[in-house]
């Protein structure tokens, strides 16, 4: 009985070990942009981290200046067309808020800039009043 048990222990190891050494997709590490959004008479800089996989996009916005807002980005992306909505922070002011993008892509993404439109609502401002504005995204240069 022992030795049953020990062969069922030992045959139950061996069907769990080839699902344990499976890797994991790595998540895909994306472009990094200089990004520029125009919106209210003001410029606000900063850097924008972007992965495609399967249509969806997903990374992370980081404005520096003139003050400090920060995003995780979603969004999709089909023929040419990236559309970004998601919440964002502008930490100086404590306020959340949500920023829309229409970005059009040039043939080679991670080659050339991009630019396109942003709509924002939040931090005292509502549908009704929303900040429109533009944006440009262009590549880092690697080591940047």
């Amino acid at each position: 009985m022992t030795r049953a048990i020990a062969a069922a222990a030992i045959v139950c190891g061996l069907a769990v070990l080839p699902l344990s050494a499976q890797a994991k997709k790595a998540a895909p590490k994306g472009t990094a942009y200089d990004v520029t959004i125009n919106a209210d008479g003001a410029a606000h800089t900063g850097t924008m981290q972007l992965a495609v996989a399967a249509g969806r996009v997903t990374g992370e916005r980081h404005i520096q200046h003139p003050s400090e807002i920060t995003g995780k980005t979603a969004g999709v992306s089909k023929s040419g067309q990236m559309l970004l909505d998601f919440p964002y922070r502008l930490v100086q002011r404590a306020c959340d808020g949500r920023i829309v993008m229409d970005i059009k892509l040039p043939a080679k993404p991670a080659a050339a800039p991009a630019s396109g439109t942003v709509s924002i609502t939040g931090c005292g401002r509502s549908e009704e009043n929303k900040l429109a504005g533009t944006i440009e995204l262009k590549p880092r240069k690697p080591g940047a």
